[in-house]
């Protein structure tokens, strides 16, 4: 998930590409199967605070997983695959250019407060989301998803904020009641992905307008949840909204408790306190549940879109030599940090793209662990011992012993490698996106925003991104010229898309922008009386490669 600010373009799947060009259905099976009364209540907690409810400030999963219950989108992920279709869209076109997408509203949704959904409301949230300063902290941290809207650059110099019915992204108009249209400047086939994004989230205008910046305690939306109360930093209640569009869920409430520890979580979970325990879980509970029968029937876990590497500073020695970046990648034993670290749990790298993303190249293999040709490498690049700066955030003990055991296996070779661990986020936020630093090697994660090459291979190592996700500056005109191509290619020529990508990751690997070190698995703890409501069963509910955790598909006999 990113954690700044995201640039508009990626991949969209070769069947969602296939479905754009052509007027889509309305799918009546998105909406949950009606309870006849909502019963019990679901209990989980968080490690951290809850950052936001407010789709200007939203940057991470923490936050995601109730704004998704709260608000809806145009178009959103099916609950059992990556798939997209409408929802409070009840269908749209794009035309046979990908520059106009026109969406048709769901006729009667009301906000959880009565007030009925229009066109006006959905253009407002998209001029307020790319506003300069929708919440007087600078411009959204997902603002440039929507980059490729005709009017953007206008829109944002104008300093002007959103309000109702004036002119704000010139590309965002209603050409009929209950119609929204939105014009590209070029075509961007990943488009409706970026609409899926909790950024565009449809918000009621006069809430916003009620309680400024204290609108996130009073969030109102049209999704299967709305706010009960929000106690910040100590616990959020969510209740059904009886007037969703989708039917009444079955779960009565939904508390959600902050700042709890995995150990505290989990000791609360045995007890039977929370229903649900969130991953990815760290080795020290995974260690607990493997040793323990009662809790390994409960687990679940399946692969995700999220890659873990430590990007090369390649805007100084010694990184910007090929053999350097090489040596390191033969030199550290990547089976065992998956081993070790993760448990197993993990799936070694040998590209920036996960398997389960359209696009991802199955010829690339992992560099092997051979600490002799690392040591020819490091002879070949003119390596005398200087020291080399590792940085890494040091708030798990997973996160200490990563960077402790990569120390380990360089020093073997003959690198001279000094490791700092940052404790706070900010702190290290602000040294990783700052390739002038001291350090030569920063620890870096990414889980995706959509299941998109683009997301992986733009974002990541794009040079727009300098400075930015693209923490160490690499760059490669060849790599560079093949994501620009794919990025503008029409639907009808995905196939040609997919290719540029695996192009693309051909030269990523060779060049060793990053020490590859594995991609991502999601876990988790369900308890037995959580389970699918009516005829949803599927393993995907709880572990989903693209969403979190769908409340409205569950039930609870507890």
């Amino acid at each position: 998930m990113n954690r700044i600010l995201v640039r508009s373009g990626r991949l969209v799947l070769a069947a969602i590409a296939a479905l754009s060009t052509a007027l889509m259905l309305s799918y009546g099976a998105v909406s949950a199967q009606a309870a006849a009364s909502p019963h019990g209540t679901l209990h989980y907690a968080e490690n951290s605070s809850i950052p936001t409810l407010d789709p200007a400030s939203w940057s991470g999963v923490t936050e995601q997983r109730p704004m998704s219950m709260i608000y809806d989108t145009l178009v959103e992920y099916n609950q059992t695959n990556t798939g997209l279709h409408p929802a409070l869209a009840s269908n749209y076109t794009v035309s046979p250019n990908g520059l106009v997408y026109t969406f048709h509203l769901r006729p009667g949704v009301i906000f959880s407060n009565g007030d009925p959904v229009t066109a006006a409301d959905v253009i407002y949230s998209l001029n307020r989301i790319t506003s300069s300063d929708p919440l007087g902290a600078g411009a959204a941290p997902y603002s440039g998803a929507y980059s490729d809207i005709v009017g953007f650059q206008q829109w944002m110099k104008s300093g002007k904020t959103a309000e109702v019915g004036q002119p704000g992204l010139s590309g965002v108009t209603s050409p009929a009641p209950g119609v929204v249209q939105i014009t590209l400047a070029s075509p961007q086939p990943y488009f409706l992905n970026e609409m899926a994004l909790s950024s565009a989230d449809v918000l009621d205008p006069s809430i916003v307008a009620k309680y400024g910046k204290n609108y996130e305690l009073h969030a109102i939306g049209t999704g299967p949840y709305k706010l009960l109360y929000w106690h910040q930093g100590s616990q959020m209640a969510l209740v059904p909204n009886l007037t969703s569009w989708r039917g009444v869920p079955s779960i009565a409430k939904i508390l959600i408790d902050e700042n709890v520890n995995s150990d505290l979580q989990l000791l609360r979970f045995e007890k039977g306190e929370y229903d649900l325990m969130n991953g990815p879980l760290p080795s020290e509970i995974y260690a607990k549940i493997l040793a323990d029968p009662s809790l390994h029937k409960l687990y679940q876990t399946a692969p995700m879109n999220g890659v873990l590497y430590f990007a090369f500073n390649y805007t100084k020695p010694p990184f910007n030599n090929l053999d350097m970046r090489l040596a390191v990648n033969y030199a550290v034993n990547k089976a065992m940090l998956v081993r070790d670290i993760t448990n197993g749990r993990a799936t070694i790298m040998s590209q920036p793209v996960p398997p389960l993303i359209a696009g991802y190249n199955k010829a690339l293999q992992p560099y092997p662990y051979n600490p002799t040709k690392a040591r020819q490498l490091l002879k070949a690049a003119g390596y005398k011992g200087q020291p080399i700066y590792l940085i890494y955030p040091s708030q798990t003990q997973d996160r200490i012993r990563m960077a402790e055991m990569i120390q380990q296996n360089l020093k073997a070779v003959g690198m001279n490698v000094q490791i700092q661990g940052i404790s706070q986020w900010t702190a290290f936020n602000d040294e990783e996106y700052n390739p002038k630093g001291s350090w030569n090697m920063a620890w870096y994660d990414w889980w995706q925003d959509y299941p998109d090459a683009q997301d992986f291979l733009e974002n990541l190592l794009g040079t727009e991104m300098f400075n930015g996700t693209n923490v160490g500056n690499w760059t490669n005109p060849q790599f560079q010229k093949l994501v620009d191509t794919a990025d503008s290619l029409p639907p009808s020529e995905n196939a040609q898309r997919v290719t540029d990508y695996q192009q693309a990751e051909v030269i990523a690997h060779n060049q060793a922008p990053w020490l590859f070190i594995y991609t991502l698995w999601q876990d988790d703890l369900v308890q037995p009386w959580v389970q699918p409501q009516g005829t949803h069963s599927d393993l995907m509910l709880y572990l989903h490669p693209v969403l979190t955790t769908q409340f409205n598909y569950l039930r609870t006999t507890h």
